[in-house]
């Protein structure tokens, strides 16, 4: 008895004393933070991936520039797949690489519009990658050269990305983030096509990728420009503006945006704080029809127009008006996705869910039946206050 309390004691101090083996120090570890994925010329190795590399010992206090080195680094390798890279990368970072703190991907436009049907599935089985981060289009450039950007607030470009991106979708709502598990559930979809928003550098020089550009008080920075709009895995065009949040408009994926409209003397804004979109499809004739009925509530932000805004009539009148303007910002963005035969909004899921048996039946031609599909588009806007103020001060 008293031998195996003996031999319990020893296990248990055997336990507690032991160290982990795979523990890693911090300054043995490279933390990936990034991946940019290229076209490369060579068709024997057809990828060319940027790998941004955060030292941690680079960021302890009290340490100097010298003895850890960059804070960032960018590592850029070819290879037939993204696995292959990812281990002829061990061969020039001289750290054990991890995946577990990876937070974007960034194609580059050429590579998306040849196609990324596969492009997510090394991260979809690899034990150390997420598929809940988001993926950007290097707009009319490279993801290299995207992630070689030097951002003046941020110590990455990555942590600049995701911030820029969760500023443009709470403020404005031209984009929503894409994330990879949503991009691998589209491109396996047949009722949903890609919309991934896009980056480039705005105000581009040759300054961009070095630290001389924090010295200047107009430096170049990394911009999320526009909505890439897939079709069949390849990249067909790109929205903007108004086109580009038009979408939004449609999923409900919009926290706060701004809508504008002229008067004789200036403009008044709007800006809405609540969008609820719902998406119905009906078959009249064995065609397919698309309806979106949308409700938004906002306030008055601006105005210089000449107008009683205590006048609850007059305010009615203005909520026609942006129902107006909105409803043909809607009904643009939906022709441009029929010409080009991509439903990026979802409307074949829809179509799926409320009439399963006609979906088996027509699924492998709804980019047609989409492109001709008739849509009866219904907005609702509620003007809730008028702001701090009522009246313009000029008007007064």
């Amino acid at each position: 008895m008293k031998k195996n309390h003996l031999f319990l004691l020893i296990t248990i101090i055997s336990l507690l004393t032991s160290g982990c083996s795979n523990y890693l120090e911090l300054n043995q570890v490279g933390v990936i933070t990034g991946v940019g994925i290229d076209q490369n010329d060579d068709p024997n190795e057809p990828y060319r991936v940027t790998y941004q590399v955060l030292n941690p010992g680079s960021l302890a206090q009290g340490t100097s520039s010298a003895d850890t080195g960059l804070a960032v680094v960018n590592y850029t390798v070819t290879g037939e797949s993204l696995l292959e890279t990812s281990r002829k990368a061990s061969a020039i970072i001289p750290r054990r690489s991890t995946l577990t703190h990876m937070s974007l991907v960034v194609v580059s436009e050429k590579l998306a519009r040849k196609n990324i049907d596969s492009l997510f599935d090394t991260l979809d089985r690899s034990k150390q990658g997420r598929t809940s981060l988001p993926v950007f289009i290097a707009r009319d450039s490279t993801a290299e050269h995207v992630l070689n950007g030097v951002e003046p607030f941020e110590i990455n470009p990555v942590k600049s990305i995701i911030s820029t991106s969760e500023n443009n979708k709470k403020l404005y709502g031209a984009s929503n983030n894409m994330l990879v598990y949503d991009a691998i559930s589209a491109l396996s979809s047949k009722g949903k096509d890609l919309a991934i928003p896009g980056l480039n550098i705005h105000n581009d020089s040759p300054e961009s990728s070095r630290a001389s550009n924090l010295e200047t008080t107009n430096p170049s920075v990394i911009e999320v420009n526009g909505l890439g709009m897939f079709k069949e895995g390849k990249l067909v065009r790109w929205l903007d503006g108004e086109k580009a949040r038009a979408v939004q408009f449609i999923t409900s994926d919009i926290d706060i945006t701004v809508v504008a409209l002229q008067c004789k003397q200036g403009n008044i804004g709007l800006g809405i704080n609540r969008v609820k979109s719902e998406i119905k499809t009906d078959i009249r004739q064995n065609e397919p029809i698309i309806h979106l009925n949308s409700t938004m509530t906002g306030e008055i932000l601006e105005s210089s127009c000449e107008a009683d805004l205590t006048d609850p009539h007059l305010l009615n009148r203005y909520e026609k008006k942006f129902e107006k303007e909105i409803t043909k910002q809607i009904k643009q963005t939906i022709a441009i996705a029929q010409k080009e035969k991509s439903d990026i909004f979802g409307f074949g899921d829809s179509l799926a869910r409320t009439h399963p048996t006609y979906w088996h039946k027509h699924q492998d031609n709804w980019r047609n039946l989409f492109s001709n599909a008739k849509t009866s588009i219904k907005v609702n806007v509620n003007i809730t206050n008028t702001g701090m103020r009522t009246n313009s001060y000029e008007a007064e």
